[in-house]
């Protein structure tokens, strides 16, 4: 929810711009003569500075004069954060944590499963918290247009890739979440055990 002294500007729907930098979760995007600094979650796709990209957009402001841009490559993500931040207790802050340490699809899978421990586990946030947002969510979110994908196939790669990863020192929870954000990703990797561990190491050093 917005405090008193925010206010969301709902005139702007997309930006398109050249990359001028890209600065951890944070790019700079030009357009005509404006340089814009847009928040972005490390889910979105790799760019590079001189290339063309097109944001789907929200814009917040405080009245003592701070500017947040959030940047979507999905309307459908754009539209989860929207649901988040309408939930008591959850701000624009908040919202884009959440978008940031999960994907919005898997997000969008365990709020309909009710899965309050790993949500609460991958968001960090507390299991009140987390069952305010299913009890909230759920009955918009389990529309047949928000519900995503198919629960992830346990391969011979993925257990090979989960055995690997538990070798390195990393939790059951770290390893499950990484997995099934690739999953939503590219599906295709998984027939490459090689391929799937150099990408799931390079995206769960990301999200640390």
């Amino acid at each position: 929810m917005l405090s008193s002294l925010e206010r969301i500007i709902p005139m702007f729907d997309s930006i398109r711009g050249t990359i001028a930098n890209v600065e951890n979760d944070e790019w700079i995007l030009e357009t005509d003569c404006y340089g814009y600094r847009i928040k972005v979650t490390p889910f979105v796709s790799s760019a590079k500075i001189g290339e063309q990209k097109k944001l789907f957009i929200r814009f917040y402001f405080r009245e003592d004069g701070e500017f947040f841009y959030y940047g979507f490559e999905d309307p459908k993500e754009r539209e989860t954060f929207d649901l988040i931040c309408g939930v008591k207790g959850i701000g624009h802050k908040t919202a884009i944590k959440i978008l940031s340490r999960i994907h919005w699809k898997e997000f969008t899978d365990l709020i309909v499963a009710e899965n309050v421990d790993y949500l609460s586990t991958r968001t960090n946030l507390s299991s009140k918290t987390v069952k305010r947002l299913v009890l909230e969510l759920k009955p918009r979110l389990g529309k047949t247009d928000f519900v995503t994908t198919a629960t992830p196939k346990v391969t011979k790669t993925w257990k090979e890739v989960k055995t690997a990863l538990a070798g390195l020192g990393y939790t059951a929870t770290e390893i499950e979440g990484v997995l099934n954000i690739l999953w939503q990703e590219d599906q295709a990797i998984f027939d490459d055990t090689e391929v799937l561990l150099k990408k799931a190491l390079a995206k769960i050093g990301g999200l640390k």
